[in-house]
Parts: C-alpha cells; sequence; structure tokens
C-alpha cells in the first residue's frame, strides 16, 4: 500500500481524536498533519485544547485564522489561502473533515488542489459550511451509520481520577462541552453552594469559566470546596472515572456528549444550547428521553431555581434512568472509530 499522508481538519475535536488513535492502532505509518484553531470564538477567545492535545501526539499542528460568519467573514480569504498553501506545501493523501466553518476553507483549498476530501458528519442536520464541504467530498461517512468515534480510555476509566473529590455524596457531572458554556455556567454558579450541600459538583467550565469558578469556590464553606471540583478540561482518563461515578450529567447535548453518555449509560438532564444549528441539540437530547434515560428541559426562561429542583426530583428516581441508560449502553456501537479508519483505506487503497 503506498505511503499516505492525512490531513485532518474541523471543529469537533472529540471524535477527531478517537479516531487519530485508531489510526495510529492500526497504521502507525500513516504521516498525520491537522489543521484547526489555537483560540475559540474564531481566533478572538480564550486558547482551545486542540493544539496541546493534537501535539501530545506527536502530530505536527497548523492554526488557520479564518471565520464563520456575520463580522468574521472577512477572515474567510486569509483562511482560504492559508488552507491552499499548506495543502500545496505537504501534498497529503486526502482531508479527513469533521465539519464546521474551521474546515470548510481546508475543504476548498483541497478540492482546487484535486485532493480527496472525507468527511465524517455527527448530526443528523448540516449547517451551511458541512453543507458545502458534503458537496466537495469524495465520501461522507454519518454516525448514524457507522457509530459515534468513541476514545478507548472512556470504556477503561482508572481506579482515581487525578484530582481530589469527595465521593460520598452523588455526584453530578456538570459540562457544557470540552469548549464549556456560559450560559449555561451562569445558571448553576448560583445553586453550587445549596448543591454541595447534598452533591458533589464536578464542573467542566471551558477556558472562559475558570476565574468566575474559582470566584464561586472561594466563597464556599471548607466542605463545600471539597464538594466542588472545576477545570477548564478533563482529559479521557479522568472523563472516564468522572462518567464511571456520576449519578447525573447536567449540561448540553452536543453529538459527542450524547454519543458518550449513551455508549457509558449515564442518565443525564439536558440543557441543549438554544441556537444550536437546525435545533441539533434539541433533537440529541429528545432522542435519549425517548429511550427514558434522559430528562430535556429547556434554558428559555429556566431559572435556577427550578434547575435545583429538577435535579432533586430526578436523582429521587435516579434508579429507573439508571435501568434505561444501561439498556441503551448495551446496544450502543463501540467501533465508530474503527469503521472510519476502515473506510478511508477502502477509499485510498
Amino acid at each position: 500500500m503506498k505511503q499516505i499522508t492525512l490531513c485532518i481538519t474541523g471543529g469537533h475535536l472529540t471524535p477527531a481524536l478517537a479516531v487519530i488513535e485508531e489510526i495510529m492502532r492500526q497504521n502507525s505509518n500513516w504521516n498525520l498533519l491537522f489543521i484547526g484553531r489555537s483560540h475559540a470564538f474564531e481566533g478572538g477567545g480564550s486558547p482551545t485544547q486542540e493544539e496541546r492535545l493534537i501535539r501530545a501526539f506527536g502530530i505536527p499542528f497548523h492554526a488557520l485564522f479564518t471565520g464563520r460568519q456575520g463580522p468574521s467573514l472577512w477572515k474567510f480569504p486569509i483562511g482560504l489561502f492559508q488552507s491552499f498553501f499548506l495543502l500545496a506545501s505537504h501534498r497529503p493523501t486526502a482531508v479527513l473533515s469533521f465539519g464546521g466553518y474551521i474546515a470548510l476553507p481546508v475543504a476548498i483549498g483541497a478540492w482546487i488542489l484535486r485532493i480527496p476530501i472525507i468527511t465524517h458528519e455527527q448530526t443528523g442536520g448540516l449547517g451551511l459550511a458541512n453543507k458545502i464541504i458534503a458537496r466537495l467530498a469524495w465520501r461522507v461517512i454519518f454516525s448514524s451509520e457507522s457509530g459515534m468515534p468513541l476514545r478507548r480510555a472512556l470504556f477503561n476509566p482508572p481506579e482515581k481520577p487525578s484530582f481530589t473529590v469527595d465521593t460520598k455524596p452523588p455526584i453530578l457531572y456538570v459540562t457544557g462541552g470540552s469548549t464549556g458554556a456560559a450560559s449555561l455556567n451562569a445558571l448553576v454558579y448560583p445553586l453550587i453552594a445549596e448543591l454541595t450541600k447534598t452533591y458533589t459538583v464536578i464542573h467542566q467550565v471551558g477556558s472562559g469559566g475558570v476565574s468566575e469558578a474559582l470566584r464561586v469556590q472561594e466563597s464556599l464553606s471548607l466542605e463545600a470546596k471539597r464538594r466542588y471540583v472545576i477545570s477548564d478540561y478533563f482529559d479521557e482518563s479522568n472523563l472516564a472515572w468522572i462518567y464511571r461515578h456520576c449519578s447525573l450529567l447536567v449540561g448540553r447535548s452536543g453529538a459527542n456528549t450524547v454519543a458518550e453518555v449513551a455508549a457509558l449509560g449515564v442518565p443525564a438532564l439536558f440543557i441543549p444550547l438554544p441556537w444550536s444549528a437546525g435545533n441539533e441539540q434539541m433533537n440529541n437530547a429528545r432522542r435519549l428521553a425517548k429511550e427514558g434515560m434522559a430528562v430535556v428541559m429547556k434554558q428559555k426562561k429556566l431559572a435556577s431555581g427550578i434547575l435545583i429542583r429538577q435535579i432533586d426530583e430526578i436523582m429521587q428516581t435516579i434508579h429507573q434512568l439508571r435501568k434505561a441508560a444501561g439498556t441503551v449502553a448495551k446496544m450502543y456501537p463501540h467501533s465508530g472509530a474503527e469503521k472510519v479508519v476502515i473506510s478511508i483505506r477502502s477509499m485510498l487503497s
């Protein structure tokens, strides 16, 4: 088989990491490079985890300067020029896209250079960027058919996490996804003092939420501080431990989070992102709610007091959600990453 150089790009990092792990497990002779973003919010926000995590694999990382719409649209030609230059310099065998505005200039550059494009679609509804990428792609892989690529470490949690945590109370895991969610954090912060009377709260706040979370933590009593664990980002080892030990996930319902809780059998209280493309997050949440393992609440008009009452009500009958979640986990496919790599290999062989 010829030497393969694969350029990976896209805004959905979690499935990309799972596929990278599988490529390295199966094909150590493949050359990989990654085109992504060094900062959230189109280059003007907090640093993302992308560069750190990709470089940890020993993969060259190239940051792109681009924008998605409105005031940031002027950045797109710059991103397109950067993409064209990078692809012309490295001449990859193919480009593997995980969607989003960051992948669009890379896909267009690859199309101009006649480099095959494979795109992985995590959701049922395509956004504008993904619709364009899908038209340019040689192959589109849908997670609804292959299963979501999941990191192997999630199924092998460590005995202990790297952080100190009080495991005596039930554990709530609050998350807005890998980059956090400012509006969700703002809803939860006023509840922490009350929640920590009954629960241990593990809160992934995102890089932009750390300072406020630390302020909230500092205001707590000594015992409550031990029951409020915060981090901008939990790596897969700590996340595996959290999923194994938490009683309930409270958070957004992005495709990756939904896939992980489904595969691992974690009951969830979802508060979908109201402005997600094509109402994607609400649709994701409702699918698991239909299976009986999740409860869905709309963020609009959701006050902190209503949220805490809902959490308490769910925890009173958590065994019912846990039973349904266990049934879903038994049926959920774990081979998504492997199927993506097989599809890439079959196309390029």
